[in-house]
C-alpha cells in the first residue's frame, strides 16, 4: 500500500524549524508583504544578469516512515554566472545594515537541492539578496554548496516537518475511522431533518450550492454538520467551515459538535472569536514590545499546537485556557488551530471580508466546504465589507490621537492633514454631483495608508493601526469602484463624508464560494429563492430546498390588526397602536416581546403604554442601541423570573439584538407582537440599491424594501414557537399585512399556516 503524499511549500518546511520569534501586528505584516512583492517584481524586472529566469518552479520528495513529503516552491531567480556557475537568487525585503537571516539562506539551499536533483551539476551558488521596496540592492550574501551538503540540509529540515505532519496524519486517520460508522447522534430524525441532511450531502458531494429554507424546529445546525462530517470522512474536503452571523449561531454549532463527539466522532472543532473579545490584555496593543503574548509567540506556538492536537472541542474558553498555559496570543492561536481542525466555527468575515478573510481556510490542502447559517444576513454583510467611508470627523479624531501619541511633526499626522484638506476642498466644490471616487482624495488616502504602514513598521500603536484600516478600506473600494457601486455624500464642509457603497455583492459572494467544495446556505427566511440567488449569486446546477414548518399551526394563535402605520400616518395612529397592544396584553397572559420598526417609534408607543393604568403591573424593559452581549443576556434573564413577580414586556426593534438568535421556549415567552411590515428606512443607501436593481430590470422596491422587511417580521415572530410543546399568540399590526405580496411571502411559513393563508 502506497504511503500518503503531503504537499508542503519550501517556506512552510523551513519555518517548521527556522521561524520568526515575535508576532507582528497584522497591518504591519500586510504592508511588509505588499512591499516585498513590489521589491521582487522590481528586482526581477531589472536584473542585469544574462539569461535571468524568474519564478522557476521546483520540487523534491522526502520519504518519511508514514508519508511522503512533496515539497514545492518557486525560486525567485536563476541565472548563469560569467564563470558558468549556476546562481539561485532568493530576494528579500531588507534594510541597509541587513544581516543574513538563517531561514532565508535555508530557503535558497532548499531550492539548490531541488535544482541539483533534476540537473547534472555538482555545485550551485546560493545568493540571498536584500533589496529596498524599489528593488535596489542593499545587502548580498553568497556561498557555494555541493550536492551532498544540500541534500543533507534538505533532509534535516524535512525530517522535522515530516514528524509534525505524521502526528497530524495519525489524528486524521483516527478521525476517518470514527466517521465511517458514525450514526446520527439523535438516533432518529425530526420532521424535515433527514431531507435537509440528504440534500446537504448531495450538494457537498457534487460541489454545488444549496439554498435551503429550513424553519425553526427541524434542527438545521445538526442536519448541516452531520453530512459535512461524512463528506470529510470520505475525503471530499479537509474541513467544514460553519459561518454564523451571531454568537448564538456559533454556540449552537459548538453544542452540536459536542453531541457529535460524544457519539463517537473523533473530530477536532475550533471556534474563532473576535480579537477584541478574546484578548486578555487590559489594553490591546499587539506590538511585541508592548504585549508579552506577542513577544516570542512563534517560539511557544509549537507546544500549544501539539497540545491542541490532543483535544477535540476548542471553543472560546478552551482556546483562552490553552493560550494562557502556553503564554501565547489566544486570537492568533485560534487561527493556527483552525488550520488543524475538521470543523471551524466563525463569523462570516473570515471567509467573505476581503480585509479580514483567512484565505488558508479555503485554499489549504484538501479544501473546505461552507455551511452558511442565517444566510439571509450574508449579502448585506458582504456589501458592507466591500464598501467604505471617510469623513472629516473621523480623520480629525485619528489626527488628534496621532498628534497625542506620535507628535504633530510625525509623517502620519501630516498625512491626515493632507486627507482632511482634500475632503474639505471637495466639500466646497460640487460635492453632491460626484459619481466616482475623486482622484485627489484617493491619492491622499493612499498616502495615508503608506504613512500608517511605515509607522506600524516602526512600532506605532492603535492610532496608526486604525488609520491604516481606514485608508486601506477606502483605497480597496476606490480601486474596485464600478457600475455596481454608488458614491454617496453627506454633511457640510466641517462634517463632510463620502461613502463608496457596493450595491450588490452577488459577484463577490459567488467568487468566494467557487473556491469551496460545496456551499450550503440555510435560514428560516431564505425564500423566495429567485431573490436569494440574485443576492447571493448562483450558477447552473445549484439546488433549492423548501421545507415546511414542523409545528402544528394550532400551536400559534395569530391575527392581524389592520392599522395604517405608514410613516406619514404614524403619529396620528399611535394611540390606536398602543391600545391594540394593551388589549392584546390584557387578553393573553405570559411574557411578551413587542417589535417596532425603529427606536423612535418604540419610544413613542412606549410612552403611551406606560400611561395606561391597566398595565401598571407589567415589567416593561427596552432594547437600547449598541447593547453588549452581557447587557443583552442580563435583559433576557428577566424572562426566567416567576410570573408572580410581574410578567415581562420587552420593547425591541425589528432586525435588532432580540429579533434573531433568541431562544425562549416554554413559559419564558408566550406572546409576540410585531408592529409594521419591517420595511427599511428609505435612506440614500436603500434608494441607490433600489435604483440599481430597477436599472438592471429587476423590481428594486421588492428586493430592497419588501423582502428585507418581511425577513425581519418572520424572524421576529420566530422567537415564539421553538419546540413542539410551545404555544403562544402572535399579533401583526399593520394594514399592509393584508396586501397580496405580503401574504404571498407569509405563505408556507408557520405564520401563514396559522393565519390560514
Amino acid at each position: 500500500m502506497s504511503k500518503p503524499v503531503v504537499r508542503m511549500s519550501v517556506r512552510a518546511v523551513v519555518e517548521t524549524t527556522l521561524h520568526e520569534s515575535d508576532l507582528t501586528p497584522a497591518a504591519s505584516s500586510a504592508r511588509r508583504m505588499q512591499e516585498g512583492a513590489m521589491a521582487h517584481r522590481a528586482r526581477q524586472g531589472s536584473a542585469p544578469e544574462r539569461e535571468y529566469r524568474k519564478e522557476v518552479a521546483l520540487s523534491a520528495d522526502y520519504e518519511g516512515e508514514a508519508l511522503t513529503l512533496h515539497v514545492t516552491g518557486r525560486a525567485d531567480g536563476i541565472f548563469l554566472r560569467e564563470d558558468g556557475v549556476t546562481v539561485i537568487e532568493e530576494i528579500k525585503l531588507g534594510a541597509p545594515d541587513q544581516m543574513l537571516v538563517p531561514a532565508h539562506s535555508a530557503q535558497a539551499a532548499m531550492y539548490g537541492h531541488m535544482l541539483l536533483e533534476g540537473e547534472e551539476m555538482d555545485r550551485v551558488c546560493l545568493r540571498v539578496l536584500y533589496v529596498d521596496a524599489r528593488g535596489g540592492p542593499l545587502a548580498m550574501y553568497e556561498e557555494e554548496r555541493d550536492r551532498d551538503s544540500l541534500r543533507a540540509g534538505f533532509e534535516t529540515l524535512c525530517a522535522a516537518a515530516c514528524a509534525w505532519e505524521e502526528r497530524k496524519l495519525v489524528r486524521r486517520q483516527a478521525r476517518d475511522a470514527s466517521l465511517t460508522s458514525l450514526a446520527f447522534p439523535f438516533g432518529e430524525y425530526r420532521a424535515g431533518q433527514r431531507k435537509f441532511a440528504a440534500n446537504v450531502y448531495i450538494a457537498l458531494r457534487e460541489r454545488k450550492r444549496l439554498f435551503a429554507q429550513a424553519p425553526t424546529g427541524i434542527g438545521k445546525t445538526m442536519a448541516a454538520l452531520y453530512p459535512a462530517l461524512r463528506a470529510i470522512g470520505e475525503g471530499r474536503c479537509a474541513r467544514a467551515v460553519f459561518l454564523a452571523a451571531r454568537t448564538t449561531g456559533r454556540r449552537s454549532a459548538m453544542d452540536a459538535m459536542a453531541l457529535i463527539t460524544s457519539a463517537g466522532a473523533r473530530v477536532m472543532t475550533a471556534e474563532i472569536t473576535a480579537k477584541d473579545k478574546i484578548c486578555p490584555q487590559p489594553v490591546r496593543d499587539c506590538r511585541p514590545e508592548r504585549c508579552p503574548l506577542a513577544e516570542g509567540f512563534y517560539d511557544r506556538l509549537p507546544g500549544a499546537l501539539a497540545e491542541a492536537l490532543t483535544l477535540q472541542r476548542l471553543g472560546r474558553a478552551e482556546i483562552a485556557a490553552l493560550a494562557q498555559r502556553h503564554q501565547v496570543c489566544p486570537f492568533e492561536l485560534s487561527l493556527e488551530i483552525a488550520m488543524l481542525s475538521d470543523v471551524v466555527v466563525c463569523d462570516y468575515n473570515y471567509v467573505f471580508d476581503p480585509l479580514v478573510a483567512m484565505d488558508r481556510l479555503m485554499t489549504g490542502p484538501g479544501g473546505a466546504c461552507l455551511l452558511v447559517d442565517e444566510a439571509h444576513q450574508l449579502a448585506p454583510r458582504v456589501r458592507d465589507a466591500y464598501s467604505a467611508a471617510v469623513s472629516l470627523d473621523e480623520l480629525a479624531q485619528l489626527r488628534r490621537e496621532t498628534g497625542r501619541t506620535l507628535g504633530r511633526k510625525n509623517p502620519l499626522y501630516r498625512a491626515h492633514t493632507r486627507a482632511m484638506a482634500a475632503l474639505k476642498a471637495l466639500a466646497q466644490e460640487d460635492f453632491e454631483r460626484m459619481d466616482a471616487p475623486p482622484k485627489t482624495l484617493t491619492d491622499a488616502m493612499e498616502h495615508l495608508r503608506e504613512a500608517a504602514g511605515e509607522q506600524l513598521a516602526l512600532g506605532a500603536g492603535a492610532s496608526a493601526a486604525d488609520s491604516f484600516s481606514l485608508a486601506a478600506g477606502y483605497c480597496f473600494a476606490a480601486e474596485r469602484f464600478d457600475e455596481r457601486y454608488a458614491l454617496l455624500t453627506s454633511g457640510a464642509e466641517k462634517h463632510a463624508r463620502i461613502e463608496l457603497v457596493l450595491l450588490t455583492a452577488a459577484r463577490e459572494i459567488l467568487e468566494n464560494t467557487r473556491r469551496a467544495r460545496g456551499t450550503v446556505y440555510f435560514s428560516a427566511t431564505l425564500a423566495p429563492f429567485d431573490a436569494a440567488q440574485k443576492m447571493l449569486g448562483s450558477e447552473e446546477g445549484d439546488a433549492c430546498l423548501m421545507l415546511p414548518s414542523p409545528f402544528d399551526p394550532a400551536q400559534l394563535k395569530a391575527r392581524i390588526e389592520p392599522i395604517d402605520i405608514r410613516y406619514a400616518s404614524r403619529e396620528q395612529t399611535a394611540p390606536q397602536v398602543a391600545d391594540a397592544i394593551a388589549a392584546h396584553l390584557r387578553a393573553h397572559g405570559g411574557n411578551t416581546i413587542v417589535f417596532f420598526p425603529s427606536y423612535a417609534y418604540m419610544a413613542r408607543i412606549g410612552e403611551l403604554l406606560l400611561g395606561q393604568d391597566a398595565l401598571a403591573d407589567e415589567v416593561f424593559l427596552r432594547e437600547k442601541r449598541g447593547m453588549s452581549e452581557e447587557e443583552k443576556n442580563a435583559l433576557l434573564s428577566a424572562f426566567e423570573r416567576p410570573e408572580a413577580e410581574g410578567r415581562v414586556v420587552l420593547l425591541a426593534v425589528l432586525g435588532g439584538a432580540f429579533a434573531e438568535g433568541v431562544d425562549l421556549p416554554g413559559e419564558r415567552l408566550k406572546n409576540v407582537i410585531v408592529v409594521s411590515t419591517g420595511l427599511p428606512q428609505p435612506d440614500a443607501r436603500v434608494r441607490a440599491m433600489q435604483a440599481y436593481y430597477d436599472g438592471v430590470g429587476e423590481d428594486g422596491f421588492d428586493l430592497c424594501m419588501t423582502l428585507p422587511g418581511m425577513v425581519r417580521v418572520i424572524q421576529a415572530a420566530g422567537r415564539l414557537i421553538r419546540t413542539h410543546s410551545d404555544t403562544g399568540s402572535l399579533l401583526l399590526i399593520d394594514s399592509r399585512f393584508r396586501y397580496g405580496r405580503i401574504r404571498a411571502l407569509l405563505s408556507g411559513t408557520l405564520i401563514g399556516d396559522a393565519l390560514g393563508i
